[in-house]
């Protein structure tokens, strides 16, 4: 796969039918493991930046803040990868809005709770409209170990009512959708692998139940006009 990649109709139309898509072997495994290094130095408490040490000592998950910029992670080549992908999906004026590392250690017993990024607003219209947020898998992860499950269709049905659920998640402000009826289709990633999903998708990471790692890095593209309004 080069710097970018080109995406099927079939791609394409999957996603605006479901909300997510997930793309196999996006990196390989020498650019994976570039972005392991400065993957590892973040969750063992080598850079102190944005409070990073503390969250990583505080609770049985670490979200930090910011880690493109900081590890200087936007030079690689997965960057204009899911660029390129995003823009395919929901529109050339995309660009980063912020990025997230979200670290479950062995055995974390947290839930990311069913919600959508767009729950988490108010967002200007355009990022609730055309927003995308890329999830990349830095270690083979399943289900058991906390990988993404989505609600196929729910970014067609607008914002959902959002709880409160901080006493149910340590992260900051965490918000929960009740779900009722829905079906979850739950993926597993091999390391390199990723999905994409619309900021109106309602997603869910369970708690990892294994004894490995998970790993993952979420990157959020809005379109410029959102990013300006912001």
């Amino acid at each position: 796969v080069g710097k970018e990649v080109e995406l099927t109709r079939k791609h394409i139309e999957n996603f605006r039918t479901d909300g997510f898509l997930v793309i196999r072997n996006l990196l390989p495994e020498d650019q994976v493991d570039e972005i392991n290094v400065g993957y590892q130095k973040a969750i063992s408490g080598q850079i102190d930046v944005h409070d990073w040490k503390k969250r990583i000592n505080s609770v049985p998950i670490a979200q930090l803040g910011d880690p493109s910029a900081v590890l200087g992670w936007r030079k690689f080549p997965y960057f204009q990868k899911i660029l390129s992908i995003a823009k395919q999906l929901n529109g050339e004026d995309l660009e980063v809005a912020y990025d997230q590392l979200i670290y479950k250690p062995p055995y974390s017993p947290i839930e990311v709770l069913w919600h959508q990024d767009a729950g988490y607003g108010p967002w200007p219209e355009e990022a609730v409209e055309r927003g995308i947020t890329c999830w990349l898998a830095l270690v083979d992860a399943t289900p058991e170990q906390g990988s993404m499950q989505f609600i196929p269709g729910s970014h067609q049905q607008g914002i959902y009512l959002h709880h409160n659920a901080q006493d149910r998640n340590p992260i900051g402000g965490a918000l929960e959708v009740r779900l009722e009826d829905q079906v979850a289709v739950p993926v597993s990633y091999q390391a390199g692998d990723c999905s994409f999903h619309h900021a109106c998708t309602l997603h869910y990471t369970g708690p990892n139940q294994t004894n490995k790692e998970r790993r993952s890095f979420s990157t959020h593209f809005w379109p410029t006009p959102a990013i300006d309004q912001r």
